[in-house]
């Protein structure tokens, strides 16, 4: 019989806001009462009554006294109280503020849902909201910033009046002296251009201060949202990474934040500039000539579609380019296995023939290219041409100086290369507004397992018990792969896993670590539950070392202290002497701080394991988790891996999972998983 899915939510009535949301799975039918004993044995201290007119079929909908419900053993107060109401998997609490009624009632709604284990975003908030909170703490620099940007704006739209200013005097000089009436002195033009040259260098120093201040404010933001990016991601149940790739997360850590990054730090110091500039280009246009500007205007909207209409076939042509890259890193990231197959001239032949590809692609797309620019320089040559004969015009009826009409020119200048670039960031804001939502579509991600809350006992001793545990995979609902499973390991004994492939041996170790919630039955630990404790307290006090345990690509001495950072190099030594890892690792020239490249590929299979098993004893942990820890090995790294896995089994709580005969000999128990044969 399929799972059944349900999600239900508990709501206090009245002034109180939803509390919890969580799935519900049972291989009974979707019944009121099978959701009526699962709510009650779970949730409820008294049992749990229907309300009169329930709603049928999908939807149910119950009720009980707030008092009966269980929780952290705040009681609840009928009049007032603040109650932290938790289940007992230990979702993300919420604290309800309860305003004075008489009957407090606690109303559970019941909806059937489609997924299991679907991993929920927090309602998520605009994303301008978000971008607010990045940039709220550099508010004061970012009103340096406006202020600068403004500045500069400003300063460049008075050096076209004051350059009309110089052209007049130059003009009037030129009329007097064909009147006779006396030749231009250098003191007439002193005033204008020193008023000009301080504009210039008032602009280069607005423009450098504001150049800096946007650098420091745009790293400042990306460094936060990268930052809240890794720690949201970091925080996501091992589900989460079971559906994401590791490319797609680097790509959102990495691609989208520095997308992100330079579009907004475009928009501040372009945009505002920009605005500015268009806005006070604008007003100035008019004020110099009305007419003129009317006529320029008209030009315009011919120019805009003819130049809008190519731009979108030349963004169609370069979709077509952004293959190859992908096609190399495949290659790349997959080296072994083209060694492995002697793959190496076919991937190059067919390198060669993609980058055949994209070149006649990148050749076509140059021609267009070029049309385009040129086609661009024509229309608006046509365009300043249109405004130089209809202008010059104005002056020969003297409507209009000399001087005006250069200011007008270069107001236009200024104008255009604002609305360019307005449009460029228009463009590019599009794409980022795309990458800041999949960025803050994984900040608002909640997991189910939170990394902190719950309880933190004095001690452990490591009693461990598996009740009646139901469980499926998130990414294979419905595949059931532990079904009513119970399993007692004592304090300080071995218990070894045996069994198939996809018998859930290493699922039970990942219940052990809380990597995944059970979908029936709970998991304890010295008589706690451990969807009661601190999952992060939990998980310093298991051992983990796999079958390919996975070294960072640093120093032999960072991997082993990574089991405890504050060790000390002798205590990290005297952890590689018990791992029988000494004599190797000393053995090279860099010894300790040998590097031992991505994923531990300097090493061997034995010395890896020695490594993760020194990093193990660094750690010290009450309970040892031996995922086939010595499957991959030769017999004599086997039999040097189990010497120090000896050493460290020692007064232990130990899971083994094994196929060997030498690996499970030592055990307590032997535990077979799956069916065998004639049960």
């Amino acid at each position: 019989m399929p799972l059944l899915v349900a999600r239900f939510t508990i709501r206090p009535c009245a002034n109180v806001a939803s509390i919890v949301h969580r799935p519900f799975i049972s291989n009974a039918p979707f019944s009121k009462s099978t959701l009526s004993n699962h709510l009650n044995r779970n949730y409820f201290t008294e049992k749990l009554s229907f309300q009169p007119k329930p709603k049928p079929f999908t939807s149910f909908i119950f009720q009980r006294a707030a008092i009966s419900i269980k929780s952290t053993g705040i009681p609840f107060v009928s009049l007032v109280a603040s109650l932290r109401v938790a289940n007992l998997h230990k979702l993300p609490i919420a604290h309800c503020e309860a305003v004075s009624f008489s009957q407090p009632v606690i109303q559970v709604s019941v909806t059937q849902a489609k997924v299991l284990h679907e991993i929920t975003p927090k309602q998520q908030p605009s994303v301008l909201y978000d971008i607010w909170q990045l940039i709220k703490p550099d508010l004061g620099l970012l009103c340096f910033i406006i202020l600068t940007a403004i500045g500069a704006a400003i300063v460049q739209l008075q050096t076209p009046l004051v350059t009309g200013q110089l052209i007049n005097i130059l003009s009037s000089s030129m009329q007097a002296a064909a009147d006779g009436l006396g030749a231009l002195t250098i003191r007439d033009l002193n005033a204008p251009a020193m008023k000009l040259f301080g504009l210039l260098v008032a602009q280069g120093i607005l423009t450098f201060a504001h150049i800096s201040l946007v650098s420091a404010f745009g790293e400042n933001v990306a460094k936060r949202l990268r930052s809240k990016l890794f720690a949201a991601i970091i925080q996501q149940d091992l589900a989460f990474f079971d559906n994401h790739r590791s490319g797609e997360l680097v790509s959102r850590l990495t691609a989208d934040a520095a997308e992100f990054k330079s579009t907004f730090k475009q928009l501040v110091t372009q945009g505002l500039k920009s605005v500015t500039q268009t806005i006070g280009s604008a007003i100035q246009l008019f004020r110099i000539s009305t007419p003129l500007t009317f006529t320029m205007l008209a030009t315009m909207p011919i120019l805009y579609v003819l130049l809008n209409l190519y731009g979108t076939y030349l963004r169609k042509l370069s979709k077509h380019n952004k293959q190859l890259d992908g096609y190399s890193g495949g290659v790349l990231s997959n080296m072994r296995t083209v060694r492995a197959f002697a793959s190496e001239e076919r991937e190059m032949e067919h390198y060669a023939h993609a980058c055949g590809k994209v070149a006649k692609s990148n050749q076509y797309m140059g021609l267009h290219i070029g049309l385009f620019q040129g086609l661009t320089n024509v229309s608006i040559g046509c365009m300043v041409l249109t405004v130089l004969y209809y202008g010059g015009s104005l002056v020969v009826k003297n409507e209009l100086t000399a001087g005006d009409l250069m200011s007008y020119m270069l107001s236009t200048q200024t104008a255009q290369q604002s609305l360019v670039s307005l449009g460029v960031l228009f463009g590019q804001s599009i794409k980022a507004a795309s990458s800041a939502h999949r960025v803050f579509e994984f900040i608002h991600l909640e997991p189910q397992v939170p990394l902190r809350g719950g309880m933190i006992p004095d001690h452990i001793c490591g009693d461990i018990q598996f009740k009646d545990i139901d469980f499926c995979y998130p990414s294979r609902p419905d595949q059931m792969v532990l079904n009513h499973f119970n399993l007692d390991v004592p304090v300080g004994t071995t218990v070894a896993l045996c069994g198939p492939s996809g018998s859930g041996k290493s699922t039970i170790a990942s219940l052990l670590e809380r990597f995944y919630e059970p979908a029936a039955g709970h998991v304890y630990l010295d008589g706690q539950k451990l969807d009661e404790l601190d999952p992060s307290w939990l998980r310093e006090h298991i051992g983990f070392i796999n079958q390919e345990p996975i070294l960072f690509a640093t120093s032999i001495l960072e991997n082993i202290r990574y089991g405890n950072p504050r060790a000390t190099l002798e205590e990290v030594k005297e952890a590689a002497r018990q791992a029988n890892a000494e004599s190797f690792i000393e053995g090279f020239p860099d010894g300790y701080d040998t590097v031992v490249g991505e994923r531990g590929a300097a090493l061997s299979g034995g010395q890896k394991q020695r490594i993760a098993i020194a990093r193990a004893i660094l750690k010290n942990p009450k309970i040892l988790i031996l995922d086939e820890a010595t499957s991959a090995l030769d017999t004599q790294s086997e039999r040097m891996v189990q010497e120090a896995l000896d050493k460290l089994m020692y007064g232990r709580t130990v899971l083994v999972i094994a196929h060997r005969l030498s690996t499970i000999r030592k055990a307590d128990m032997i535990v077979v998983m799956g069916k065998v044969p004639g049960n």
